[in-house]
């Protein structure tokens, strides 16, 4: 689903909804500057659960201002094996100690954009988000 993702850049809800297969809801946190959209959940066909995917766009210049949250679930998806997929990733945030739900997240500059991964102190060696983002976000 990833490579499909990626392929879609820059990602917007039509888009989106037909990767996962899934409706795209505008909800109400959308502001002046910005506009949410809101799926899932979709089961992958290797049981991996989208819990949610959240994807929000800045009314100006979406193109390039654009970012997708995929909330992780089911079957552990490992840190080494996301890792060794995914090769110069770079840790770029950390949990602070407020909540087992903080990430340590890897991440990576690409031509498109922003790819970054996160594994929850909650169970820190699965996979518990995916960050696809645009050029400027």
């Amino acid at each position: 689903m990833l490579p499909l993702l990626v392929a879609q850049a820059p990602i917007d809800a039509p888009r989106l909804a037909t990767v996962l297969q899934s409706p795209m809801a505008q909800r109400d946190i959308a502001n002046e500057w910005t506009d949410a959209f809101f799926g899932g959940p979709v089961r992958l066909a290797d049981g991996v659960i989208v819990q949610e995917a959240f994807l929000r766009l800045r009314k100006r210049d979406p193109e390039a201002h654009w970012g997708l949250v995929l909330r992780i679930a089911g079957p552990c998806v490992q840190r080494t094996d996301v890792l060794r997929r995914h090769e110069g990733m770079e840790i770029t945030g950390h949990p602070r100690g407020g909540s087992l739900d903080e990430e340590t997240s890897w991440s990576r500059r690409e031509p498109w954009g922003k790819l970054a991964f996160g594994f929850a102190e909650r169970d820190w060696n699965c996979l518990s988000s995916i960050l696809i983002a645009g050029p400027a976000w």
